[in-house]
Order: C-alpha cells, then sequence, then structure tokens
C-alpha cells in the first residue's frame, strides 16, 4: 500500500502503469535501504534503472535526487500535478546538480507517463517497440524524449 494521500496515490498508479505497459519490471514503495528510505516506484528495464517520484510541492526534491544517486539510477522521474510546481521543482534542483547524477525528468502528470513510455520503448531489443512497418512509424520520425518537455 502506498503511504501517500489519494492524490498522490492516484499519480503513483498510473506512473506505475505507464512503466509496467511499457515492459518494466516495476516495484511500488521500493525500499531503497537504511538511511533512504523509500521510493515511490522504481521501474527497471534492461540497463536502464529509473527512480520515479510524485511530489504535490518541492520540498522533498533534493531527497528524491540523493535516492537515485544513492542506489545508481540512470534517470530519476518526478511527476507534478501542476507546470508551476514542476516549474519550482526544476529550480530547486538546478543548484543542486552533478555531472555524474541521473538524467533528471520533471513534469506534469501526464507528460511524466509519456516520459515513462518513450523511455521504455527507446531501449533496443525491447518487446515493446513499435512496428517499423506501422503507418504511425516511418523512420525518422522518432520522437526524442526531451522533445516532451523540459528537462531540470
Amino acid at each position: 500500500m502506498i503511504r501517500g494521500r489519494a492524490i498522490h496515490n492516484h499519480m503513483v498508479m498510473r506512473l506505475r502503469r505507464a512503466a509496467a505497459d511499457s515492459g518494466a519490471r516495476v516495484r511500488v514503495e521500493a525500499y531503497l535501504g537504511p538511511g533512504l528510505g523509500y521510493a515511490d516506484l522504481v521501474a527497471e528495464l534492461g540497463a536502464l534503472r529509473v527512480i520515479v517520484e510524485a511530489e504535490r510541492a518541492p520540498r522533498r526534491a533534493l531527497n528524491d535526487l540523493a535516492k537515485a544517486r544513492a542506489v545508481g539510477a540512470t534517470h530519476l522521474v518526478i511527476a507534478t500535478p501542476t507546470a508551476s510546481v514542476a516549474k519550482s521543482i526544476r529550480r530547486r534542483l538546478r543548484g543542486a546538480r552533478r555531472a555524474s547524477d541521473p538524467r533528471i525528468i520533471v513534469r506534469t502528470q501526464a507528460k511524466a507517463e509519456q516520459a515513462l513510455t518513450w523511455l521504455f520503448f527507446r531501449i533496443p531489443g525491447a518487446e515493446c517497440r513499435a512496428d517499423i512497418n506501422a503507418t504511425n512509424s516511418r523512420p525518422g520520425q522518432e520522437r526524442d524524449l526531451s522533445t516532451i518537455g523540459g528537462d531540470a
């Protein structure tokens, strides 16, 4: 069971569904170790290890980054209910970033779900790759994750 409030829990379950539907192995309320506590989600597929957090305010953003660093995550995805909260989180994280940090993706809820889908979609050999012969996936029209919204 997720320990947050109803809105937080709803956000986490939608993010879980987006990652799981993309073929990733997902753990909800994943214990990360002593002193780190729990991550809302840990999603893994191939070499990707993604820490996913749903945040309604910027106050825990630095803690989320510390968790991702400590477990060697490749990506940290933070979902927010509004664009203004996302902007505040990006601002808070900007000064704390290091070159060795995981890629940080801060988006509103729907865009965070989309980012997870595209992130796992891009893994070579993953079962969830699009059919190259499908009418909606012509060569050269693949979307880059960075076009979905602004990173921190």
